[in-house]
């Protein structure tokens, strides 16, 4: 399945559903409506990874931004903005994805990858989390994509305190391994989850995406290695 796919049999599940942005099939009536009802989108390849190929609608006073890259287009109308991409949406699947007003570091946005993995046992545990600080005035935080691995206790610092913090981080490890078990009905072979979770405003959590393959080396990355040893330990497992 690709991010539709996964998106539409995830949402079936009431224990995750109510953390699932709005994805559906970037047609044009499907992006009219979604930005009726929210200030920006994503426009995602259904089967892209590493962050390429996205691009972010926003709603202007006078019409729509297009950004994609380096480059941002403005648009008067819905007519104009789609005919900008339809040639881009011919060519491959896309879904289009509520945006999400991240929390920010130093003004930069960022996001969450939690690690799940099967035990000996078959059982799921998280071991792994990670903040994705994006660059500034980027639309995407992956690590392939120029964003920038921190602790994620690092970056929380400014919005949570203490025990507070460290309780959050927690439910976050949870929440991916909630997201991963219901993923996990379909994909009962994978060993690995990568999902990455979006945080807003209001602290509330976004699952985005999980990854069926996920990328250990970014846990490589940072200076304290003890989650990327026990992501490796985890990886050699003969279950």
């Amino acid at each position: 399945m690709g991010k539709l796919g996964k998106y539409n049999f995830m949402k079936k599940f009431s224990q995750i559903n109510t953390f699932l942005p709005d994805t559906r099939l970037a047609t044009k009536s499907n992006i009219k409506a979604m930005l009726e009802l929210y200030d920006s989108l994503y426009v995602k390849p259904d089967e892209g990874t590493g962050g390429h190929g996205i691009l972010k609608i926003t709603k202007l006073q006078n019409g729509y931004s297009l950004k994609g890259g380096k480059s941002t287009r403005t648009f008067h109308s819905i007519d104009a903005l789609y005919g900008s991409l339809r040639t881009v949406l011919s060519k491959h699947k896309f879904v289009a994805q509520r945006g999400i007003d991240l929390l920010k570091h130093n003004k930069r946005a960022f996001d969450i990858r939690v690690m799940v993995q099967k035990n000996r046992n078959k059982q799921l545990v998280p071991t792994g989390i990670i903040g994705r600080l994006g660059k500034a005035n980027k639309i995407v935080t992956n690590y392939h994509s120029g964003g920038t691995p921190l602790p994620l206790d690092t970056l929380l610092k400014s919005h949570l305190q203490g025990e507070a913090r460290k309780e959050y981080i927690r439910r976050m490890k949870e929440l991916g391994k909630k997201a991963s078990s219901v993923l996990r009905k379909s994909y009962k072979s994978k060993p690995a989850f990568g999902v990455d979770i979006a945080i807003d405003s209001n602290m509330k959590p976004w699952i985005l995406e999980i990854n069926t393959g996920p990328d250990m080396s970014i846990f490589n990355t940072l200076k304290d290695k003890t989650m990327y040893r026990r992501i490796l330990r985890y990886a050699k497992l003969k279950r």
